[in-house]
C-alpha cells in the first residue's frame, strides 16, 4: 500500500503562495492553497511587470529551480527591454511588461497541471500548538489539516486601504482583509510590525494623447526568462514616459493635509526607492519633473498604469493632478491610487529556510518577511514551499548561499539584518554580483536545486545536456590558442567579445552560442569574482574592529546615502553591528573594510 502523501497548505494565492504550493508538489506533497478569491490568483496589485535590475535576474533563478514565474511571464509578455545596458553584462536587467489577467490565468493553468487543490476562503486562525501545527480554520468553520503550513498572506494580513480621509479594510482595492489571523500570531507571542505601500491610478488608454508623449521603445535581443519557453519574447504593445509638471507638485504640496500619509493615520514605513507621490514631493522639493511611465495592463486592454505615481490623496485632488500633466489633459481614471498598511513579521521570527521561531512546521514567504515586489515573494515562496514539504518529508531544508544567488543574498539579509522598510533586490546588496548574472543562473543554482527537490525531471535533463556542452566548451576554451594565448585568457581582454571567441570555435552551434557567451563573461569578470570571494571570506579579520573613530560617515567614499544617514544615526561600534544593520548594504560594507584598511596601512607608514 502506498505511504500517504504529506500534505501542505499554504495560506494566500499570491506571487509567494503560487510559487510555494508548486514547489511543495513537486516535492510530491498534496499541495492544497486557500486564497479569499480564486479568480484573483497571482494578481499583480501594483505595476504590470515583471523583472528589472536584480529582480529579473532572480525570475532567472526561480526557474532554475523549476518555478512558474518565469514560463508565465514569457507567455503574456507585451514588451521587453533589457534595463542598465550602458553598464556591464554582469548588471543587465531583463524585464517585462505583462497582460495582467492573462498572467493570472497562466499561474492559475500551472497550478490546474501540478494538482493543487484550490480552496476559496479566508483562514482566521492557525490550530494547534506553535510547536506543531495541526490545522487552520477558515471564516466560514471549514477546517484544513495539514503536515506543514506556509504563510505567504501578502498585504492581506490586517491590510487596511487609506485614500484621502477615507480608511477601510483590504488587502488591495475590492478585497478583504485578514485581522483574525494577525490576531492569532500575535497571540501566539509572534513579534508583528507594520509596513505600508501604495499604488497608482488607472487611465482609459483612449483619454491620453500619446501623440505629446516620449515613447519607450522595447529591446531588440533574443531573450526568455525561462529555458523551456520555446520562443523569444515579443513586443506588441508601445510604452510612453511623461514627466510631473510644477502643477502637479503644487497641488501635492497644498493638500498634504488630506493624505493619510501626513496626517497620521498611516504609521508603517514605505518602501525608501518607490515612495508615494507626496513622498518625491515634500522629499525633494529642489526637483521637479519627476518621470512618470504610462503602461499597458493587458494586450489592447482599455487601461494604463501609471508607474510612478502613487498616491493615496483624495479622488478630487487625483484628477487635477493626473490631468495637469501633458497628454492627460481629459485623461479619464478608472481606478483611484492608495496606499495600504499590513503586518509583517519581525528581524528575528524566522530563519534562513524560512521556518517561523519556535515552530516545527509553519513557514513564511512573501510581503510577510517584510519584502517587496512579486519576484522577492515568488522566491520566497518557493523556498518555503520546498522546505515545508521537506520538513513533512523528515528531508534536510534547502539554505540559499548568498555568494550564488540574489535568492540567498535576500534571505540572509533578512534573517542578520531584518527590514526596516519594505525590502528591495539590488545588485549592491550582493558583494558577489558580477557572478550573480542572469545569464547563468542554471549553473549557480544547480546545487540549490537539488537540495529543494523542485526541478522536474525534464528540466534536470535539459539541463545536464547543457552541462555536457558547457565542460566541452570550456575544455576548447582551456585548449585552443590563438596569438600564443588560450581562448579562456584571449576572453579576459576587455575589447572580446563572445563572437570573437566564436570565431575560433566553428564545433559551436546556433544553439550552443548562449553557452558559450556564459562561459566568456565567467573568463572576463574570474579575476573580480575570486577578489569578492577573498573578501568575504576574509571579513572575519574585520568585524570586530572599532569604528568609533569615524566620526562622520558621510566622509567615507563610496558609503550610499542610506548607509550614511543610518551610521550617523546608529554609531555602530563595529563592522559586525553595521552588518546587522538593514540600510547598510553589501557595498558599504566593502567600502567600511577598505577605509579600515587605508587606515592601517596609512598608520603603519607614518
Amino acid at each position: 500500500m502506498a505511504s500517504r502523501k504529506p500534505i501542505i497548505v499554504v495560506i494566500g494565492g499570491g506571487h509567494a503562495g503560487v510559487e510555494a504550493a508548486l514547489a511543495a508538489s513537486a516535492k510530491g506533497a498534496r499541495s492544497i492553497l486557500v486564497t479569499p478569491d480564486p479568480g484573483k490568483i497571482a494578481m499583480m496589485s501594483c505595476n504590470p511587470s515583471i523583472g528589472g535590475i536584480a529582480k529579473g535576474t532572480l525570475v532567472r533563478e526561480i526557474d532554475a529551480l523549476g518555478g512558474a514565474m518565469g514560463v508565465s511571464a514569457d507567455i503574456t509578455a507585451l514588451q521587453f527591454r533589457m534595463l542598465n545596458m550602458k553598464k556591464g553584462p554582469a548588471v543587465w536587467g531583463p524585464r517585462v511588461q505583462t497582460d495582467v489577467d492573462q498572467y493570472c490565468v497562466q499561474q492559475k493553468r500551472l497550478l490546474g497541471e501540478a494538482s493543487v487543490e484550490i480552496v476559496p476562503g479566508i483562514v482566521t486562525s492557525l490550530c494547534g500548538c506553535n510547536e506543531r501545527i495541526e490545522s487552520v480554520l477558515l471564516q466560514d468553520g471549514t477546517t484544513i489539516k495539514g503536515d506543514a503550513f506556509v504563510l505567504a498572506a501578502g498585504t492581506f494580513l490586517g491590510g487596511m486601504l487609506h485614500r484621502g480621509g477615507r480608511s477601510w479594510p483590504g488587502g488591495r482595492r475590492g478585497d478583504i482583509s485578514s485581522f483574525a489571523l494577525e490576531r492569532d500570531l500575535r497571540g501566539r507571542a509572534f513579534h508583528v510590525k507594520r509596513f505600508k505601500t501604495g499604488t497608482s491610478p488607472r487611465v482609459l488608454r483612449q483619454s491620453i494623447d500619446t501623440s505629446m508623449l516620449e515613447e519607450q521603445s522595447s529591446t531588440r535581443m533574443c531573450f526568455r526568462f525561462s529555458t523551456v519557453s520555446p520562443a523569444c519574447i515579443s513586443s506588441s504593445e508601445k510604452c510612453w514616459v511623461t514627466r510631473t509638471t510644477e502643477k502637479a507638485e503644487e497641488t501635492v504640496r497644498n493638500n498634504l493635509k488630506d493624505s493619510p500619509l501626513y496626517t497620521g493615520r498611516i504609521t508603517g514605513k514605505g518602501p525608501r526607492y518607490c515612495p508615494s507621490f507626496e513622498d518625491k514631493v515634500t522629499r525633494f522639493p529642489e526637483r521637479t519633473g519627476h518621470p512618470i511611465h504610462l503602461e499597458p495592463m493587458g494586450r489592447r486592454s482599455r487601461m494604463m498604469y501609471l508607474n510612478g505615481l502613487s498616491t493615496s490623496l483624495p479622488e478630487e485632488i487625483q484628477e487635477i493632478t493626473v490631468r495637469s500633466l501633458e497628454g492627460f489633459e481629459n485623461a479619464v481614471i478608472a481606478a483611484y491610487g492608495y496606499s495600504v498598511e499590513y503586518s509583517f513579521l519581525a528581524k528575528g521570527e524566522f530563519s534562513r529556510t524560512l521556518r517561523i521561531r519556535g515552530t516545527g512546521n509553519l513557514y513564511a514567504a512573501g510581503q510577510i518577511l517584510g519584502t517587496s515586489g512579486y519576484e522577492e515573494a515568488a522566491a520566497a515562496g518557493l523556498l518555503a514551499g520546498a522546505n515545508a514539504a521537506a520538513a513533512a518529508m523528515g528531508e534536510e531544508e534547502a539554505v540559499p548561499d548568498r555568494m550564488k544567488s540574489y535568492l540567498g543574498v535576500m534571505i540572509d539579509d533578512l534573517v542578520t539584518r531584518g527590514a526596516e522598510e519594505p525590502y528591495r533586490l539590488f545588485s549592491s546588496r550582493a558583494e558577489n554580483r558580477l557572478y550573480l548574472r542572469q545569464d547563468n543562473a542554471e549553473e549557480r543554482l544547480e546545487t540549490l536545486a537539488e537540495a529543494t527537490g523542485t526541478r522536474s525531471p525534464g528540466r534536470t535533463r535539459a539541463y545536464e545536456e547543457k552541462k555536457r556542452v558547457r565542460e566541452t566548451i570550456r575544455d576548447a576554451m582551456l585548449s585552443i590558442r590563438v596569438d600564443g594565448q588560450t581562448l579562456e585568457e584571449l576572453s579576459r581582454r576587455p575589447e572580446i567579445q563572445a563572437e570573437d571567441i566564436a570565431a575560433h570555435m566553428p564545433q559551436v552551434g546556433d544553439e550552443q552560442k548562449e553557452i558559450l557567451a556564459t562561459e566568456v563573461l565567467d573568463a572576463k569578470y574570474s579575476g573580480y569574482i575570486r577578489r569578492a570571494e577573498r573578501r568575504h571570506f576574509s571579513r572575519e579579520r574585520y568585524r570586530e574592529v572599532s569604528l568609533l573613530g569615524i566620526e562622520d560617515y558621510s566622509r567615507v567614499s563610496s558609503l550610499s546615502i542610506e548607509a550614511v544617514q543610518a551610521l550617523n544615526g546608529a554609531k555602530p561600534v563595529t563592522i559586525r553591528e553595521a552588518e546587522g544593520m538593514a540600510a547598510v548594504r553589501e557595498a558599504d560594507l566593502e567600502a567600511l573594510i577598505l577605509h579600515l584598511m587605508k587606515a592601517d596601512v596609512s598608520r603603519e607608514t607614518s
